[in-house]
């Protein structure tokens, strides 16, 4: 193996004039009441939902797209609060706390938090280890 050490900075970091898909995973457990009806409902406490985002991330001058962790502090700081460990019928806007509302509702914080310049892309969400539903920037537009 060869020396690491003599290893010196290239002198072009941007190998293409192109963007990427950046793909983050989240998960989060939550108490909720999902309604079938006015007076059918069903109650889940302690329910692991899953999902992730795919965001269409330029690559800038030093060859990077959009880092991670600002990705991370997206969910962190703007989604995470009202979702994990929360009864998110009482954290969520005023609606039927379904996954298909739920993941709605990711969507928009991520959409509004992403720098300038990024765009999300697509966002799958998992309401069990077998079912899910999938939202794309063509289904929001």
């Amino acid at each position: 193996m060869s020396d690491i050490k003599n290893v010196h900075p290239p002198e072009q970091f941007k190998y293409k004039n192109s963007a990427v898909r950046i793909k983050n995973y989240f998960q989060f457990t939550c108490d909720n009441r999902i309604y079938f009806s006015k007076v059918k409902y069903i109650d889940l406490t302690n329910h692991l939902y899953k999902f992730d985002v795919e965001i269409l991330s330029p690559i800038d001058e030093l060859g990077l797209a959009l880092d991670f962790n600002e990705v991370n502090k997206i969910y962190n700081e703007h989604i995470a609060p009202y979702l994990d460990k929360q009864l998110v019928n009482e954290t969520l806007p005023t609606m039927n706390t379904t996954a298909e509302n739920i993941a709605l509702w990711i969507w928009d914080q991520f959409a509004r938090a992403l720098p300038k310049g990024n765009k999300l892309e697509k966002l799958t969400f998992f309401e069990n280890e077998t079912q899910g539903l999938v939202l794309t920037a063509d289904d929001m537009e």
